[in-house]
């Protein structure tokens, strides 16, 4: 069976280290989000204890418009993750086993319960020896 050349293993981990980059970047505008989302609410109660209806109603429609925009971070959060995980399985496995074609990443309901279990264990050692590099 054909193997996966230093190449491609190469392009792996590159393509490994941008989505790591892009997961942070979406998890730190989560937490921005989650910042002025709490800094909208306690203006809406303000607001409402003040009496002003109209300015209340501005800033709980800034917030649901942020909550909006928080989801759609999650969601490409979730999805990088999700493609590291696989990525990551891919490359430990060509190099645990160089002889053997590795299978293609898969989707989460074709994933064994053994691989999600290891997949954070081998993502965090693929980061630490990243960084480290």
């Amino acid at each position: 069976m054909a193997t996966i050349t230093d190449s491609q293993l190469l392009q792996y981990a590159t393509e490994l280290r941008n989505l790591l980059i892009s997961y942070e970047k979406a998890n730190q505008q989560i937490s921005t989000l989650d910042s002025y989302i709490q800094h909208l609410t306690q203006q809406t109660f303000r607001s409402t204890l003040q009496d002003s209806t109209p300015l209340a109603i501005r800033h709980l429609t800034k917030k649901s418009i942020a909550s909006g925009i928080k989801k759609v971070y999650q969601q490409v959060s979730t999805q990088k993750w999700k493609r590291v995980t696989e990525l990551s399985v891919l490359v430990l496995q060509q190099l645990d086993s160089p002889d053997v074609q590795p299978e293609p990443p898969t989707t989460s309901a074709g994933r064994s319960a053994e691989m999600d279990e290891m997949a954070p264990l081998t993502t965090q050692s693929f980061c630490e020896l990243y960084r480290s590099a």
